[in-house]
C-alpha cells in the first residue's frame, strides 16, 4: 500500500475509534465552496465548521479557519486530522471523485445545490436541518424569499431588455454563459446576457464576439483590472462599462440580493 494511503488509513481508524462519542456529538463541518461557508454562517452553524476552502473570506471570521484546499483539489489528510466527520459539497461543482474519497474515509457527504435563486432559501433550510439548526434555517430561509420576492415585485422590468456582457477575467476574456446563475440575477431587473445562448458555465470569448454581440452594459468583476481600450473596440464605446463585486453576483449566497439591488440600480 503507498505510503500517503496508509496514512490516511490510519488517520481515518484515529478518527473512527479514538474520539470519544463521535457519534453523538455535532458534527465536525467542513465546507468544499466559498458559498457554502457562506451559508453555514447564515444560519447560524459556524461553530460547526473545522475547515473550508480557499476564498471563503466572508463573513471575516471565516478566514481564519483552517484551509482544506480549493474547489477542486483537497487534502484529505488534513481534513481527517481536523476531525471532520461531514462535508458540504456542491452539487455541480464539487467534483464526484472528491466525494467519494470522503466517504471511503467516512465523511458523510451532504450535497447542496444551489443553480437557481430560490435554490438559496431551500439551501439554508437544508444545512440547517443537517447542522442541527432547523430553526435557524428557516429564519434565514424565509428572510431571502421574503427580500427576494420584495425585490422582484419592486423591479418589474418595463420596456427593451438591457443586454449585458458579463466580464469575469481580462486575460483571457472569460464570460458566463447560460448556464450560470447569473442569468436569473440578470433577469430580476430586466436585463439579459448576451451570451446566454452558450450551453456551459462560463466560457472564453473574443473581442470581436462582444463586438458583435452589441450589449448596452458591460459588467466587470472589480477585481478583473479592466482596461476599457484594452477591452473594448471602437466600435463598442457606447457601451457602459461598470464594475460590481463578483461575489455579490455570482455566490448563491443571502449575499446576492445586495448585487440585485446593485444591478437593477444600473436600469
Amino acid at each position: 500500500m503507498p505510503i500517503a494511503s496508509s496514512r490516511l488509513l490510519v488517520a481515518a481508524i484515529l478518527v473512527f475509534w479514538l474520539v470519544p462519542g463521535r457519534s453523538e456529538a455535532p458534527p465536525h463541518v467542513v465546507t468544499l465552496a466559498p458559498h457554502l461557508t457562506e451559508l453555514v454562517y447564515a444560519v447560524g452553524a459556524e461553530n460547526r465548521l473545522v475547515g473550508v476552502v480557499d476564498y471563503s473570506d466572508y463573513p471575516e471570521a471565516a478566514q481564519a479557519l483552517p484551509r482544506i484546499g480549493d474547489a477542486f483539489r483537497f487534502d484529505l489528510e488534513r481534513i481527517l486530522t481536523l476531525n471532520a466527520d461531514t462535508a458540504l459539497a456542491w452539487r455541480g461543482g464539487t467534483p464526484q471523485a472528491v466525494a467519494d474519497s470522503m466517504t471511503s474515509l467516512g465523511v458523510s457527504v451532504i450535497w447542496i445545490e444551489t443553480r437557481t435563486l430560490d435554490d438559496v432559501a431551500s439551501a439554508l433550510r437544508a444545512i440547517g436541518s443537517a447542522l442541527s439548526a432547523a430553526e435557524a434555517g428557516d429564519r434565514a430561509a424565509n428572510a431571502f424569499e421574503q427580500a427576494l420576492n420584495n425585490l422582484r415585485a419592486s423591479h418589474v422590468p418595463s420596456g427593451s431588455a438591457l443586454d449585458v456582457f458579463y466580464q469575469v477575467s481580462r486575460r483571457p476574456l472569460y464570460t458566463l454563459g447560460g448556464r450560470h446563475l447569473i442569468n436569473e440575477t440578470l433577469a430580476v431587473c430586466g436585463m439579459v446576457n448576451v451570451f446566454a445562448d452558450l450551453d456551459i458555465e462560463a466560457a472564453v470569448v473574443s473581442r470581436e464576439a462582444v463586438v458583435e454581440a452589441a450589449p448596452d452594459l458591460i459588467i466587470a468583476a472589480a477585481d478583473a483590472h479592466v482596461d476599457w481600450t484594452d477591452l473594448v473596440l471602437q466600435e463598442m464605446l457606447s457601451a457602459r462599462l461598470v464594475t460590481i463585486d463578483p461575489d455579490l453576483l455570482t455566490r448563491p449566497s443571502p449575499r446576492i440580493l445586495q448585487g440585485i439591488e446593485q444591478l437593477c440600480a444600473l436600469r
